[in-house]
């Protein structure tokens, strides 16, 4: 139920999923082909982009940072709406001189790719660029939802867009368990995308603390969803009030929610 039918295969992009069919805790399902979570769609085909259309998506959320869609702009078929929806504003890990010292660290520091994924998802969670940006998409769904099909995504599918699903399934009521084994999938279908920046790596001549930083930039952990979640936890008493205090769900936007993406 977990696995079968979720993935949407295209040829040049990794980790497309269906959220259909996972079951909430009041006995009822999650609706197939309403909300879809993504990786990168910059360089999709046009086949890859009839493939969207075949399965009914109307709307393309798109999560990255206004650098990350001015260099690497999606790729979508004429008549699919696009909103811009950017988690984290152009920040200084975006610059090439940045990048060259993030490179250096991780080259000294095996541990220094996940020691920044643990600090991302903090941010994630307790910074107010995110924050509004859930608010904003909540609407969206609320506002929009009955009519639309709704892919959002960022440019792995596993972090920004992670924890967003993370957000919306809790908001539909279904359980933490088949919460954390939706975001684990994503290292499943993320293999050809880390397999190719290994091997990108070994031909740069890059050493083992890099390359062990690289695995921990390019997949996720069930230690980074843990800190986020202990964050919410301890400084926000709860998902539940999470969605409610910084969210700004209301009870009756959860049932409207529900009602539009559970059968």
């Amino acid at each position: 139920m977990v696995v079968a039918n979720r993935h949407i295969e295209v040829s040049h992009s990794v980790n497309i999923r269906d959220l259909g069919g996972y079951p909430t805790l009041d006995g009822r399902m999650t609706k197939w082909h309403k909300l879809i979570r993504a990786g990168d769609l910059s360089e999709l085909s046009e086949g890859d982009q009839q493939t969207l259309l075949d399965y009914g998506i109307t709307v393309d959320v798109d999560l990255r940072s206004k650098a990350e869609s001015k260099e690497f702009p999606d790729r979508i078929p004429d008549g699919m709406k696009f909103v811009a929806l950017p988690l984290f504003d152009n920040d200084e890990t975006e610059s090439r001189t940045t990048n060259q010292r993030l490179q250096k660290a991780y080259s000294k520091d095996p541990h220094s790719g996940y020691l920044r994924m643990l600090y991302a998802y903090r941010r994630l969670v307790v910074n107010e660029q995110p924050q509004r940006a859930y608010q904003q998409f909540f609407s969206c769904l609320i506002n929009s939802g009955v009519n639309e099909t709704i892919l959002y995504h960022c440019s792995a599918g596993k972090d920004r867009t992670g924890m967003l699903t993370v957000l919306l399934l809790s908001a539909l009521g279904v359980s933490p368990e088949i919460i954390r084994t939706d975001y684990l999938l994503t290292n499943k279908f993320s293999v050809p995308r880390i397999n190719h920046r290994i091997e990108l790596a070994k031909k740069a001549h890059m050493n083992r603390s890099f390359i062990a930083s690289l695995k921990d930039l390019s997949s996720v952990s069930i230690d980074y969803l843990d800190q986020a979640m202990a964050i919410i936890n301890y400084e926000f008493g709860g998902i539940q009030a999470y969605l409610r205090d910084v969210v700004g769900l209301s009870d009756i936007d959860c049932e409207r929610l529900r009602k539009i993406y559970l059968e």
